[in-house]
């Protein structure tokens, strides 16, 4: 029996989900720019979550 709920893995899972995407912003050159308007992300905002892939005009999103 695990000590781990499909939760936790699930929770996991995608965190090394959003992970992976920011670590392809990064590599591609769009890790500061909101992913629907283009704007960029204010480095406060990336230090508070540095996964963030939108501007605050779009936080649904995110």
């Amino acid at each position: 029996m695990s000590d781990y709920s499909n939760e936790s893995v699930i929770a996991i899972e995608n965190t090394l989900n959003e992970v992976d995407r920011a670590l392809e912003r990064l590599r591609v050159g769009t890790y500061r720019t909101c992913q629907v308007c283009d704007a960029p992300i204010d480095d406060a905002e990336l230090v508070k979550n540095p996964l963030l892939a939108n501007c605050r005009a779009h936080p649904e999103l995110s």
